[in-house]
């Protein structure tokens, strides 16, 4: 009997839809609140529930006033409507459920998730504990100060950012529980009352082998309100330090990662304790999830920037902005074989599915698959087909060629038989075709295949094919070798790093006169010190202060020597990736290699900025090397027209404008211009208007600018000076 009664209701949670009620703290495009909403829907997507949308608002406004007329609201809205289940969204839904508990969805069952400082003896006195189950929501300070210290081995320092706020205070609250355990290990920093200038200030002085722990900021000591997006945008664009923070909705928005509370698995959670309660479990019988479902994330291109390798992470971590295919370039060519393959699939069901008519159907179907399938073996690109079982079932001759087998030996065999000891490739197949049986997206991937002939690199793309009754049969892939495409792409990269050195290396005669003007004032000194020390010596005159002073003064010029050699040596390193710097630091270190040069060329040298701090994203050792091409040119092209009238007064202007995704730099010379014949040509390789030029300047410089930097440059027409225009954008 007690089974019988188990199976009806069974069947009645199968045929009648529940309904559930979503009552959610916040607004929705909160992005805490949709995840959460995204975690509940999923996890009751196949649970045949209605769910009910109510967003509370309360981050925007929070008063007794308003909280009695969301009452108001609610119980004229659903006086006459029944919920199985309430789920409520963090803090203020739950408390506004057991204030308003006898008046408002009496008796029904709750489900919590997203609970702040969760006090189980405190919340066992409430009104609706009774009928009331849920999960946690707590940060992991402690996890999170490990993490750090298991990426970043040399840290120095701390920096905790948390403000005032009802939260920021209970998290002050855990943090300084934990502090002792790690106050020996480095220095830590915390601070929760500032000024967002005087905050600004602080985290870009931070020194080297700092870290950043940003909890919260959602306003200062002065009242000013951030949210969650600006408020780690104020610290992440000021800088250099890794950020690592306690909340999901921050990653892909400035921080490198962190174990993280995750509003996504909060309402998965809570999906899951609410399908108990709709097949009859009691809330009394479900116990309050008390651990935090948290989990490790990173964002893929904050790792990139402060070079973390990814065998360093912890297990099991969910990764956010990991770049798309690398042959995103080759989008035609796979659409149009990704087309010709569904063509083909589509005939191929359509030729299978006619066997179930009459001989004559027979006939007719098998000179169709026969024309198909010498349609298939014409066909370049390997293809091949399994069941469901993994077993191949059929493929073209180019399968057969690739991997040097007959279809025979291929037939009937799963991937295990035909490919030995290739654990990675198994892996990598395994889990793409598991997704296409669950009806999820796949892309076409990359992978190297190691044949006997030696290792290729190929794209793969896979579908389902589908039977009688639109049933799932197995699955089709074809293949896209790009060996040499990839080996030809890396040759050019090869070719076009020479080129680059090379083209450095012929600035290097340049760079070392400018050197020779840079130390002649400081030998020059130096020769008098020691003449005079000399002089000195020799006439006993000398006292221990009249010692320390000439070293003095030699140290000064020895150290501004040495600078010199910094500059030279700084300027001789290739950028190792891309990153944003400012473009008046760029110009003041090339200043400190070639002012003097240019001073002692007698010309005039003006740099205009639209506005301060104007920042661009790209390879700032590579865009300097441009500078130095660029500056260098306009100074021959002034010292030509001197060379005829030495009276003749040289100018270069350079105005550095602001655009609203671009800063556009001009270059602009008084000199001798440039023919006709020569504009065609001027960034093509080895063609120079200079007489013993090799060519390579103005062409690296392009290949730097647009190719590198996905920036332009050009020459300006119709201007009454020699104008060179570079165009860089502010952000990747």
């Amino acid at each position: 009997m007690k089974n019988k009664i188990v199976l009806l209701l069974f069947l009645s949670s199968i045929l009648c839809a529940r309904e559930v009620l979503l009552l959610s703290s916040y607004h929705q495009g909160y992005e805490w609140s949709d995840s959460i909403t995204k975690g509940v829907e999923k996890g009751l997507y196949y649970s045949n529930v209605e769910i009910t949308y109510e967003y509370m608002d309360t981050k925007r406004v929070y008063n007794k006033e308003y909280l009695n007329s969301l009452f108001q609201l609610y119980k004229n809205r659903y006086e006459n409507r029944k919920f199985d289940v309430i789920i409520a969204s963090d803090n203020n839904a739950l408390k506004f459920l057991d204030k308003y508990n006898t008046e408002l969805f009496n008796n029904t069952p709750i489900v919590f998730c997203g609970i702040n400082n969760f006090d189980l003896t405190l919340f066992q006195n409430s009104n609706i504990a009774t009928r009331t189950t849920g999960v946690v929501e707590e940060v992991n300070i402690e996890k999170n100060i490990e993490l750090i210290k298991k990426l970043h081995p040399n840290i120095k320092k701390l920096l905790v950012i948390n403000d005032t706020t009802t939260t920021g205070q209970g998290m002050k609250k855990e943090f300084f529980k934990i502090y002792d355990k790690f106050r020996n290990d480095f220095q830590i920093e915390y601070i929760d009352k500032f000024k967002i200038e005087n905050l600004r200030t602080k985290v870009r002085e931070l020194e080297q082998d700092s870290v950043i722990l940003f909890m919260l900021l959602f306003k200062d000591e002065t009242g000013k309100v951030f949210t969650f997006q600006n408020g780690l945008q104020e610290i992440e664009q000021n800088t250099k330090a890794p950020i690592y923070g306690l909340w999901d909705f921050y990653i892909s928005r400035g921080l490198v990662g962190g174990y993280v509370t995750n509003g996504y698995e909060q309402g998965f959670s809570a999906a899951k304790l609410t399908r108990g309660i709709l097949v009859g479990r009691k809330v009394l019988d479900i116990p309050i999830i008390t651990t935090s479902p948290n989990r490790f994330m990173f964002d893929y291109k904050k790792l990139k920037q402060f070079n973390i390798k990814r065998d360093s992470l912890p297990e099991h971590y969910l990764l956010e902005n990991e770049p798309g295919t690398f042959y995103e370039s080759y989008e035609t060519e796979i659409t149009i074989i990704t087309v010709t393959f569904i063509l083909f699939t589509i005939i191929i069901f359509l030729l299978i599915g006619s066997l179930e008519g009459k001989k004559v159907a027979q006939k007719e179907l098998s000179i169709q698959l026969n024309f198909v399938e010498a349609l298939l073996n014409t066909i370049k690109n390997p293809i091949f087909y399994k069941d469901k079982d993994g077993k191949y079932v059929g493929c073209n001759h180019a399968f057969c060629e690739f991997i040097n087998s007959t279809k025979d030996e291929i037939i009937g065999k799963t991937m295990y038989d035909v490919f030995h000891e290739e654990q990675v490739f198994f892996e990598v197949h395994e889990e793409i075709e598991k997704k296409l049986f669950l009806n999820e997206k796949v892309d076409e991937y990359i992978l190297d295949y190691h044949l006997k002939n030696g290792i290729k690199t190929l794209i793969i793309s896979k579908s389902l094919y589908h039977g009688d009754k639109n049933v799932v049969e197995g699955i089709v892939t074809i293949l896209h070798d790009i060996t040499d495409i990839v080996k030809i792409q890396n040759e050019k990269k090869q070719h076009e790093s020479f080129l680059i050195q090379q083209s450095k290396l012929a600035d290097i005669g340049e760079m070392i006169n400018a050197i020779a003007h840079q130390w002649n004032e400081p030998l020059v000194e130096m020769s008098a010190i020691v003449q005079d020390l000399e002089l000195q010596y020799k006439t006993s005159k000398i006292s221990d202060e009249d010692m320390k002073l000439f070293v003095k003064d030699a140290m000064v010029q020895i150290q501004y020597m040495s600078k010199t050699l910094k500059d030279f040596r700084d300027f001789l390193k290739p950028s190792v990736q891309k990153s944003a710097f400012f473009i008046e630091d760029a110009f003041n270190e090339i200043l400190n290699i070639i002012e003097r040069q240019i001073k002692y060329s007698y010309l005039d040298l003006t740099i205009n900025y639209s506005s301060e701090n104007l920042k661009v994203f790209g390879y700032k050792n590579e865009f300097m090397q441009v500078l130095i091409t660029i500056l260098n040119n306009s100074k021959d092209a002034i010292l030509k027209l001197k060379l005829k009238d030495i009276t003749f007064k040289g100018k270069i202007d350079v105005q550095v404008s602001s655009y609203e995704e671009v800063v556009v730099i001009l270059i602009i010379d008084n000199g001798c211009g440039i023919r006709e014949k020569d504009k065609a040509h001027l960034f093509e390789p080895y063609y120079s208007s200079k007489e013993n030029g090799n060519g390579l300047g103005l062409y690296m410089s392009r290949i730097l600018i647009e190719d590198k930097m996905n920036g332009k440059i050009y020459f300006k027409e119709n201007m009454p000076f020699t104008t060179l225009a570079i165009e860089l954008p502010k952000k990747g």
